[in-house]
């Protein structure tokens, strides 16, 4: 490619992004990262509180992070959920991640997340139409920055 062609090229889709941002851009959906209490962002991210408590999610964690910014969290299941969910109960933000899955996948998923402080977690699966959730204590011994 000749360097004309990829500098106007380059200005072109700089210009698109600047204009049309939310044609480029992932939405933003404000009301599921609110500074709530837990129970409340079960509610507004859900639309319930209600769920069953089950074994069949497995959250692995270290019982005691050593840095609250990087707190290594993998979450598996045997449920072939629709979504599925992880919230930091002391979190200003409750919610942490969240993903829509294609049908029949089971999920499997391994992130770091930050902590505000020592904390329960909470994983939650939708599976037909209901939600199942297990839990796990992190403790924090060293707060970020």
């Amino acid at each position: 490619m000749k360097r004309r062609s990829f500098l106007a090229r380059s200005i072109a889709a700089a210009f698109f992004v600047l204009l049309r941002p939310s044609q480029v851009i992932a939405a933003w959906n404000a009301k599921h990262f609110q500074q709530i209490p837990i129970e409340k962002a079960f509610i507004e991210v859900l639309g319930t509180a209600d769920m069953v408590r089950t074994d069949r999610i497995v959250i692995t964690v270290p019982e005691v992070a050593s840095d609250s910014s990087a707190v290594p969290v993998a979450i598996d299941s045997d449920l072939k959920g629709e979504a599925i969910y992880l919230f930091v109960e002391k979190n200003i933000t409750p919610l942490a991640f969240s993903c829509y899955l294609h049908e029949g996948v089971l999920p499997a998923f391994s992130l770091n997340i930050k902590m505000k402080e020592s904390s329960l977690l909470y994983a939650v699966v939708k599976e037909s139409g209901k939600y199942y959730m297990a839990s796990v204590q992190v403790t924090v011994s060293a707060q970020a920055c």
